[in-house]
């Protein structure tokens, strides 16, 4: 008989679940030539330092100067302003060497680049609940006043979203899918990607976490390089090679600073 002793090192989360990773110019460095441009981003130039990096004990003494609502749905409570994004004090804090931890967070870099991979390909073929390029988020940039060539074209009495310049043709797009089904790997590499593919209804189903990551890095970059812009193949190209640097079997340090460097 024996004492088993364990301890929570830290958590991995997606991309959504880790919401402190979102996109901002305010992370760049500060003499980032992206900091002045404002029609690629919001309408705004960003001058603003990075936030400060709190300690973990920094964050412990911040919770336990805040009152939450007890746990549980049926309470109704109403986050006031003192709070700033804080809801609730994660349960995690309960453990006393917790605030202590240097790393508590990680990201699981293979659903990462799912996400990436679905949200990327779904906005290329315009896949109808894939998509990010939504008759929203064309009203949004209306409204923001940037980004006028993605705006509702209103020639008609009704308003109709027209294909973006970054979403293949409908020719296009049965090349591509085509391409891919036409593609063997080598027993055991990966599954038959084939088989996910429908040419007819111009979409990928089935698709699993390893799948996105031989297709994002191996698949994508050549099946798009003669049916899509130049300026857009590119950056999606960098990207591919990104995820490739990132998920290599031998990764030196200097390679992690370069990565992040290279990737805004």
């Amino acid at each position: 008989m024996f004492i088993l002793r364990a301890v929570v090192m830290w958590t991995v989360n997606d991309f959504l679940a880790y919401a402190m990773v979102s996109g901002h110019q305010r992370w760049l460095p500060w003499d980032h030539e992206w900091q002045e441009k404002d029609k690629e981003f919001d309408g705004n130039t960003e001058h603003r330092l990075r936030p400060t990096e709190w300690s973990g004990d920094e964050i412990l003494e911040q919770l336990n100067r805040l009152d939450f609502a007890p746990f549980g749905k049926t309470v109704s409570w109403t986050r006031p302003s003192t709070h700033m994004n804080w809801t609730h004090k994660p349960m995690f804090f309960e453990l006393l060497y917790w605030s202590k931890l240097k790393l508590r967070h990680n990201l699981d870099v293979m659903h990462v680049e799912k996400n990436v991979f679905d949200t990327l390909v779904g906005t290329i073929l315009d896949i109808e609940g894939k998509t990010n390029d939504t008759i929203k988020a064309r009203l949004d940039l209306e409204r923001m006043g940037i980004r006028r060539g993605l705006w509702m074209n209103r020639d008609s009495d009704k308003a109709r979203r027209d294909l973006a310049f970054f979403s293949m043709k409908p020719n296009d797009k049965k090349k591509f899918l085509k391409f891919v089904s036409s593609v063997k790997f080598p027993d055991g590499y990966a599954s038959n990607i084939a088989c996910c593919v429908n040419v007819d209804g111009g979409k990928f189903t089935r698709l699993k976490s390893h799948d996105c990551h031989v297709f994002m890095q191996y698949l994508l970059p050549v099946g798009i390089r003669h049916l899509l812009p130049e300026d857009v193949v590119k950056p999606i190209m960098l990207l591919s090679r990104f995820f490739s640097q990132l998920t290599a079997k031998t990764l030196r340090k200097t390679d992690m600073f370069q990565l992040r460097h290279d990737i805004v």
